[in-house]
């Protein structure tokens, strides 16, 4: 195993700190196509670009509506399961532009490294208190 887990880490940090910007172009570069969304609503196949911006834009949207500001991840586990494989599984606090907290959540993501970079390919929203932990 190559032992990227800080890279890994750190490139899921980077993806976090781009979402914040509420802009879809900003977070499209850390997701690879086809990319899977999976959540209680259901679950959402994106086969090119195009279709991981528009979902991810209208993601933004919503969370634009209800006021997000920004989030705060309270815990955060990476895992890699082989040269090009690795789950990143975290807990998220998500607050309103006025600091207040807007939400918990935890989000089990899958990347592949992909021509020397990691890249989302399945992302899984869950109860905060549900991630994945190195036992």
């Amino acid at each position: 195993m190559a032992g990227d887990e800080k890279v890994i880490a750190q490139t899921f940090t980077d993806y976090v700190q781009a979402f914040q910007t509420l802009k879809p172009q900003a977070v499209f570069s850390y997701c690879d196509a086809p990319c899977v969304f999976i959540s209680a609503q259901g679950v959402v196949v994106m086969t090119n670009p195009t279709e991981i911006e528009a979902l991810v834009g209208r993601m933004m949207a919503g969370l634009k509506a209800r006021g997000y500001g920004s989030s705060e991840l309270t815990g955060l586990q990476v895992s890699q399961m082989s040269e090009s494989i690795a789950f990143v599984s975290v807990s998220r606090i998500r607050y309103k532009t006025d600091k207040q907290e807007l939400e918990r959540l935890g989000e089990t993501y899958t990347l592949r490294k992909n021509q020397g970079e990691w890249k989302i390919v399945v992302a899984a929203s869950h109860d905060a208190d549900s991630i994945l932990c190195k036992c």
